[in-house]
Order: C-alpha cells, then structure tokens, then sequence
C-alpha cells in the first residue's frame, strides 16, 4: 500500500508540519509505503512569501538561497502534484490544511479528481468549519477531529480490503461518524524523514539554525478570542494533554541521532502553561543536551526562578505576545485577563534573565482604532529589553469567537473564508468610522517597528519619508546592535533610533 501526504503550504512558511511527522511515522509503523509533496518553495516573488512577513517585523531579509531552497514558479505547483500522484499511484492521499490554503487544497483536488484516489482531508479548517469542508464538490471524506487514530485506522482497513468510510472521526458526503478517543500523545513520535534536510534550516535571532521541532503538549489553557486553539475544549474538555518527560527525552534522543539538530523548536502554544515542578524538570533535562531552543508563551508565567531555569536550560529565544495595549479591551474582548500593570511587573524580570525576546502584536481587530494601536505601540516601547516584533493584521479565522463578534457587528459576511493574500497584509474587515480603515491598517502594519524603536522626537521622520526611516533604522540596528550579545539585554535602554530585532516566523496551530 502506498499513501501520499499532499501538505498545501503557504509559500516559504519554513517551519516543517509536525503533522506531516506524526502521519509519516504512523505508515511506517504500519509497514506502508510512504511519500511527500508540499508547496512551501511554489512562489514567484519571495517578497509575498512568509519571509515578507518577518521583513514587516523588522527581521533580516533572508533568501530563500540562504535557506538552501530554491523557488518554483507558482504555475508549475498542479502540473507538479499531478506528476507526482500519476507515477508514484498512491492508494490513499492524506491533506493536511489550515483555513489559508484550503483554496489550493481544493484546486490540487480538482486536478487530480480524474485519478479517483481516494482521499482525506483534515487540519485546522476541516476540524473548525466541517460543513465548509464537507459540502465543498471535490471533497469526498475529511477527518472531522484529530487524525493520529483516524489514520490508523483507514490504513488497517484498507490494508485488510475493507470499507472504511464508518471509522470514527471520519465525515463523508452520506454520514457523520462519532468522534474517535482522544489521541494518546506518547504514542506516536513525529517522523520527519521525507522532508529534505534543508527544510530545517530557519532563521533564528540573526541566524541560519538547523531546527527540528518538538511538540509537548498539545492545546492550549487559555482562552484568547482571536485564537481557535480554545475551540478544541469545546470538543473535549480533557483536549489539554502533556507529554511524560520519558516520552520528551526518547524523542530528543531520536531527533540528534536522526537529524543533528543545533536548535530546538518548541511548537507548544505556550509552552509556560504548565507545573512549576514540570518546567523545571524539563529545564534540567534539557541543559543536558546543550542545545538552545526557541518557545512561544505569555509574559504573566515568567518568575525569576522559572527564568533562571530556562537560561539554564540553554533558553536562546521567547516570544511574547502583548497583542493589544489596551487594558480594557485585552481583558473584555480579546478574554486575556492581565493588566498592564503585571506586564510593568514582569519587565524587569524579563529583561534580567539574560534571554532575548521578541512581542507579537495584532492590529486591525475588531473595534480598534488609531489612538488603541498607540496605546499597544506605548507598551511595546516599555519593554526596552527586546529586540523584536512580529506584527499581524487580525485574521477572522473559522472557531475563533472574534470571527463571531465581526459578523454579528456586520463587519464580515459570515461565508468569509480566509485566503493567503490576508495572512500576508491586508484586513478582512469593514468597519465605519472612527475605526480603523482597510487602508489606515495596511500603512500602521509598515510603520509600527519605527514607532516602536524611534525616540518620539523622530517620529516625523517615519511620516514624512518611510524609506528615510527604514535606511536609518538598518544603519543604526545592524552596525550598532546586532552584536550586543543575550547576556547584555538587561542594560539595553531605548536608543535614540531602534532596538535591535530579529527575525520572527509566526507559528500555526498545528493541530492534527
């Protein structure tokens, strides 16, 4: 048996599926033949590509050369997928989308729909807009929740010639199955072997990195409303699980026998969101393999012991996100419940640890206006101690509650589906004056780096000649701060012209 995994991704988004890992080791613990076609290097400008997204973020502007892939013309993607189903003939094609690529899922359907292969989809957007999924002509079955147990149990059938269109988990166009058992996550260790070994090379804090990521645990505590991560609980209240660190130590074992890894990438949606005792227990086995790591969480969870433990663990990068400046508005409507004055709090600890940090901020929410975006850029300037920012216009993804908020204020037609051109610039949203405009979002989410690391006194520069402002940005960060060094973070104060920044690459929920 042969089964084909099709991953439709975003053009350059570097950071390899760990679905495509886990469904890679789940056919070869069954004895299936196994294959891989991703869209990741199909781009004819590299400039619309993820990398484009880091640039707005004040990161280096790395090629897709300095990564070791080389492009694509993006009209050569179908006539590549169709070639690659046509000679390998696969008995099984496993898609694996997210709401950004669900159009090009689509059209690689449509391309090979003549071949009658059967096939899966699933991801993010099948589990958060089933019906959207399901309905669409060229999808015959999806896999309506996680897809570890629901694989499995479609390559045994089909390995035993049986009909598999009632296993739990799966929908077709004639039924709707019961939800399989939530998905054991010591099980299955992620696979990542069909991937070129280029696929690992990232850049991180200024440099090309051989990252392999690591999952923990899977979902997240919390219950931001921009985020379909807390979608999951309603499915499941027992969705959150962590894995044993005998599971986590097996496969860091694993992955530097396999892979020689010089950087771990801990794809956790906050990877702080645990034990004390458990952070450090996994501090301590993770100095033992002295391999820095980069992690997402939120800036409440940093104590000065927990820090420490992470620094000893040979931490190399957090990112944090603030999202929205406004007291009110944070706690009310984005559901995240701390102030202001415990991210004051936390800033010293922060900056004291020794580790660099980059903040994530989102504009263009739903009900923002000009003055809210400087209250976040006020925040931002606060933290004198990072040196990078990862800037997104908000995305009214399926499952997430803020999506529900735009339609029922009337500033988004409920049969929106996001496409890649929102992910990288523009706003899905319409909303009336005094809000933020289509236009008015699209030119804050260009100069929000300089408002955050130019003196205010400068700010003419960056209303009055952008190209000015991003010159001297350059000259003084990369000549001035690029050297600085982790360990003198804590003595940083806001230059005359910029902190220093790195180069930030949004994660995905990667939900199986």
């Amino acid at each position: 048996m042969k089964v084909l995994i099709a991953y439709p991704n975003l053009p350059m988004m570097i950071i390899p599926a760990v679905s495509v890992g886990l469904f890679t080791g789940i056919c070869k613990s069954l004895n299936v033949d196994v294959e891989l076609f991703e869209t990741t290097a199909y781009s004819d400008d590299p400039n619309k590509g993820m990398l484009y997204k880091t640039k707005i973020g004040g990161g280096r502007a790395y090629t897709p050369k300095d990564l070791g892939m080389e492009l694509k013309p993006t009209n050569a993607m179908m006539d590549d997928f169709l070639k690659k189903v046509e000679q390998y003939k696969p008995d099984l094609v496993l898609f694996s989308t997210v709401e950004d690529t669900f159009k090009d899922t689509v059209i690689m359907l449509e391309a090979i729909e003549h071949l009658n292969v059967p096939h899966i989809v699933g991801g993010v957007f099948p589990i958060n807009a089933p019906e959207i999924c399901i309905s669409h002509p060229s999808i015959k079955a999806m896999c309506r929740y996680e897809g570890e147990y629901v694989v499995r149990d479609v390559i045994n059938r089909m390995l035993e010639g049986k009909p598999w269109d009632d296993v739990n988990g799966l929908w077709t166009k004639e039924r709707k199955n019961a939800p399989q058992p939530l998905c054991n996550i010591n099980e299955v260790t992620p696979d990542y072997s069909l991937y070129h070994p280029n696929r690992f090379n990232r850049a991180i804090g200024g440099r090309i990195v051989r990252a392999i990521n690591v999952e923990t645990y899977r979902g997240c505590p919390y219950s931001c409303t921009f985020c379909n991560s807390p979608m999951t609980r309603t499915m499941d209240k027992d969705y959150l699980r962590r894995k044993t660190m005998d599971q986590i130590k097996m496969e860091l074992d694993r992955y530097v026998e396999l892979y020689d890894p010089d950087y771990w990438f801990f794809i956790d949606d906050s990877w702080a969101a645990r034990p004390k005792r458990e952070i450090f227990e996994l501090c301590e086995l993770l100095e033992k393999y002295k391999i820095p790591w980069w992690c997402n969480t939120r800036i409440e969870n940093m104590h000065e012991d927990v820090m420490a433990a992470m620094k000893a663990g040979h931490c190399d990068r957090i990112q944090f996100g603030i999202e929205c400046g406004n007291d009110e508005y944070r706690r009310k409507v984005l559901k995240r419940n701390v102030s202001n004055k415990t991210y004051d709090e936390k800033i010293p600890i922060i900056n004291d640890s020794g580790i660099p940090y980059g903040l994530n901020v989102i504009i263009g929410l739903p009900h923002e206006t000009r003055e809210m975006v400087f209250e976040t850029i006020d925040v931002v300037r606060r933290f004198s101690g990072y040196d990078g920012i990862g800037i997104a216009i908000f995305i009214p993804y399926h499952g997430t509650v803020l999506r529900d908020y735009a339609v029922e204020h009337g500033m988004l037609s409920k049969d929106w589906v996001s496409a890649d051109g929102y992910l990288l610039g523009g706003s899905a949203l319409d909303m009336p004056k005094p809000y933020l405009q289509k236009k008015e979002i699209w030119d804050l989410s260009q100069k929000i780096k300089y408002y955050c690391f130019f003196a205010k006194s400068k700010w003419n520069i960056i209303e009055e000649d952008l190209d000015k402002a991003e010159e001297i940005y350059n000259k003084d960060f990369y000549t001035k701060f690029a050297s600085t060094g982790a360990e003198n973070i804590k003595h940083r104060s806001k230059s005359v012209w910029a902190c220093e920044t790195v180069d930030h690459m949004d994660v995905r929920n990667m939900f199986v």
